[in-house]
């Protein structure tokens, strides 16, 4: 995580290489969606059977349950790039339902990284909705970008926090993380993400009633 004097060098070409072979990001389609639908975040979550994700994710890819060994054997692997099962919607903010085929695709570590700020800050918030979804490159497990969605339980259709995440993305750097923390610390108190999803809803709700903003 550690940043280099190489890492921009080393993401431009990432991408350069992305477009070429129109992966990731750049993945034309079709491609699948997959995910659990919009799902409120539980108050609290039991102890998990950790390894219980790598047992349904062997029986999505007819046994293989490492998810980098997969993605070689699929030949959509990046050099030099570890590989990781990825919960769409995190174990700590929907329990055992999260366990599920349409929950869990393969991508890459940096991806997973990405995902965690914004999932540790919503933990234990049964006002939010997380509707992350997968584009999933068709007849296989992998993930070509996350879709990384949160909403307000009083806002449904607009989501307080959304990000796309490239589905080989190369690891997080530190400055990466800290920028990602930082943001997610917006929306970790209630009250204040409360108030932050009223605020972003006014000039919409006011438009539509037809008055002045």
């Amino acid at each position: 995580m550690k940043d280099s004097p190489l890492d921009n060098l080393n993401m431009l070409a990432h991408y350069a290489s992305q477009a070429s072979n129109q992966k990731g990001l750049f993945a034309t389609g079709p491609l699948d969606s997959k995910g659990l639908g919009p799902q409120s975040v539980l108050t609290s979550v039991p102890d998990r059977d950790k390894g219980e994700h790598t047992k349904v994710f062997g029986k999505m890819t007819g046994g293989e349950t490492s998810s980098t060994k997969y993605q070689q054997k699929l030949g959509t692997a990046e050099p030099r790039t570890d590989y990781e099962i990825l919960h769409g919607m995190g174990h700590g903010e929907g329990g055992k339902k999260t366990q599920s085929p349409n929950n869990l695709a393969s991508a890459s570590h940096g991806a997973n990284t990405a995902m965690i700020p914004p999932d540790k800050a919503i933990s234990g918030n049964p006002d939010v909705i997380v509707d992350t979804k997968f584009a999933m490159r068709p007849g296989t497990q992998r993930a070509e970008y996350v879709d990384q969605r949160f909403f307000h339980k009083d806002f449904p259709d607009q989501p307080f926090f959304q990000q796309r995440i490239d589905g080989d993305r190369p690891k997080v750097t530190q400055s990466e993380y800290n920028k990602l923390k930082e943001q997610s610390a917006l929306f970790s108190d209630p009250d204040t993400l409360r108030g932050a999803a009223h605020l972003m809803n006014l000039g919409k709700k006011t438009g539509s009633n037809g008055g002045d903003t």
